[in-house]
């Protein structure tokens, strides 16, 4: 174990909570003695349990996990109303591995990938806002063609062994290596205001920010998503595209889901897209609520590969129980088989064996505040 590492994450934490706290009193103290509508908030969500993951060819791995219902994560947040109809707004949060507090890696140029310390690397973002034009923010943020991948047309969203993620991200290619199928750093996004009788849209330049050169428009992302929703429908589509010299990265996707009675049908597609390779997931699904504290989650999904990896399909289920508004408890179990001599896919433990699949089971507990 590297004792000075973990100390120095250690302290590190302390550094940011202290700040944080000390951040959220002086606003509180600015507020009070300004007049102005201003706040500063902690915020966070805490997600761990345990895995068991077996795949063709290999012995069951148990661990300890973080992560297999929702993205555990620590942020500070905070917004001041400027009248008028005007506000302007900050959001810092930082990704927690519960099971070894530490967190992930992120990418500051939407190229290379950098292992962080605390870093803000879910979002980082400040933005300024109005009821009647929407809202303009900048920094690292999430992409538009992420949206459909998440709780809102998926069932399990992009956590556990059921995520979305694994056959929705894109197959590295060609020697692109993707860094933006969920966010993008030094971005420009624009929000619609929400009363357009139910449209709504997102749109954002991402710069790369790389030196002259063949490669100087690398990591550069142009994105949007339109949707409509009302209070038992969403529909909407997206595109987002990333340069890259060795091969352009284009993710689109079309989600739907309908409220019928206590069941949520869902259904996605989606393609990814690198220069002659693609892989094209479609998946149907829902959530039902069985009672008021409990719901089922089930999708199958099965994906179409071009020129890259194989075929693959998969299959989830699940269950989510609130004990309360800010806690619950879960499980999840999910298998994906590779078709033909594929490997390339899996719920966390890589199949060793041609045509192999590879399976999971867990059993967690989300706790937020």
């Amino acid at each position: 174990m590297n004792t000075t590492r973990h100390a120095r994450s250690a302290s590190a934490a302390l550094v940011l909570a202290a700040s944080a706290v000390g951040a959220a009193n002086l606003a509180h103290a600015q507020a009070n003695s300004s007049g102005n509508n201003s706040s500063v908030q902690l915020f966070g969500l805490l997600d761990i349990g345990v895995q068991a993951l077996k795949s063709s060819g290999s012995d069951t791995r148990y661990l300890v996990n973080s992560d297999g219902n929702t993205s555990s994560r620590f942020g500070v947040r905070g917004t001041e109303d400027l009248g008028g109809g005007l506000k302007v707004g900050f959001w810092l949060e930082s990704a927690v591995a519960v099971d070894d507090g530490t967190s992930g890696a992120t990418s500051t140029n939407n190229k290379d990938s950098v292992s962080g310390g605390l870093t803000w690397g879910r979002r980082a973002t400040v933005q300024i806002s109005s009821a009647d034009w929407g809202e303009l923010r900048l920094g690292r943020d999430y992409v538009p063609s992420f949206g459909n991948l998440t709780t809102s047309m998926h069932p399990f969203g992009t956590n556990g062994v059921g995520s979305s993620g694994l056959l929705f991200y894109p197959v590295p290619a060609g020697g692109t290596t993707a860094r933006t199928s969920v966010r993008a750093s030094n971005s420009i996004g624009y929000f619609t205001p929400s009363g357009l009788n139910g449209f709504y849209g997102h749109a954002m330049l991402a710069l790369g920010e790389q030196g002259a050169g063949p490669t100087r428009k690398d990591g550069q992302l142009t994105g949007v998503r339109v949707g409509w929703r009302n209070e038992t429908f969403n529909a909407s589509a997206a595109m987002s595209k990333t340069r890259y010299a060795t091969g352009d990265y284009t993710q689109s996707n079309v989600g739907l889901s309908y409220k019928w009675g206590p069941a949520k049908l869902m259904a996605l597609w989606g393609r990814n897209e690198i220069g002659i390779t693609s892989t094209t997931a479609t998946m149907l699904g829902t959530q039902w609520e069985v009672w008021p504290q409990g719901e089922l989650r089930f999708a199958y999904t099965w994906l179409k590969a071009k020129n890259v990896a194989s075929d693959a399909n998969q299959i989830a289920l699940g269950y989510v129980h609130d004990l309360s508004k800010r806690t619950a408890l879960y499980g999840n179990i999910s298998r994906i088989d590779n078709k033909g001599r594929g490997t390339r896919f899996n719920v966390g433990l890589a199949t060793t064996v041609p045509g192999g699949d590879s399976g999971g089971v867990e059993a967690g507990i989300r706790h937020n505040f």
